[in-house]
């Protein structure tokens, strides 16, 4: 998880330096949006430790919540991670399997120039937060659910108690084997807004909205996932 949470370096680098130097910190309208987000995400990896806290919403192909949950957590000595969810009407076993397949500061490491497009969501506001849109390009918003399918497929395919009968074995090989098939069309667009505050260039919430499409057997589906996090400076 240390990638993730010192993701800032690798946008910033000397630029930070840069804009200190030019004068540019405290001129929010000034700034170029890629460099006010580059500004939010270094001060966010630059923090010793910081909280969190949010909640991931999922929507199923008739655009029904089908799952909600919030999380909390901390990062500590850049790049310690905790972090607990909870769901509500649900018990803590379910709890606990929700939390695997998603972890809310992943996004942290897609949000760059490289993989995204970054403009301003509104135009800056002297003392107002300032909010910014990023959006991913399709290969990486692709990548980025494409890899925790995969991943959760991986696991499934460890627990060795599944490869007891011949009949678990082949169930496994045809559900992966439907899962790429799957993937080949699926596209995604992820859409973030990001707000931060002007002075401190600390984030306050990175609001996230994925849209999918795919086909499953031959049948096309929609689905959404939303998330919010709110991230907490510590004293």
């Amino acid at each position: 998880m240390k990638g993730a949470i010192r993701f800032g370096a690798a946008i910033c680098g000397a630029g930070w330096l840069l804009l200190m130097l030019t004068g540019c910190m405290g001129r929010v309208g000034s700034l170029p949006a890629d460099q006010a987000f580059a500004l939010s995400a270094s001060a966010l990896s630059g923090s010793d430790s910081y909280g969190f806290a949010g909640e991931l919403a999922l929507y199923n192909p008739g655009g029904k919540m089908e799952t909600r949950a919030a999380f909390e957590g901390e990062v500590s000595r850049h790049g310690n991670l905790k972090l607990n969810w909870t769901e509500p009407g649900m018990d803590a076993g379910r709890s606990r399997e929700f939390g695997p397949g998603y972890k809310p500061l992943s996004l942290l490491e897609a949000l760059n120039g490289r993989n995204a497009s970054i403009s301003y969501a509104d135009p800056p506001t002297p003392g107002e937060p300032v909010r910014i849109r990023i959006r991913l390009n399709e290969e990486a918003a692709k990548r980025r659910i494409a890899d925790v399918l995969r991943e959760e497929m991986a696991e499934v395919r460890a627990d060795k108690r599944l490869y007891a009968a011949e009949q678990a074995r082949s169930a496994l090989e045809a559900a992966e084997r439907k899962l790429e098939a799957a993937l080949d069309t699926l596209k995604v667009d992820t859409v973030v807004i990001w707000t931060a505050d002007p002075k401190s260039w600390f984030p306050g919430r990175m609001s996230e909205l994925t849209e999918l499409t795919y086909s499953w057997e031959g049948k096309s589906y929609r689905e959404k996932r939303t998330s919010e996090t709110n991230f907490l400076a510590k004293a």
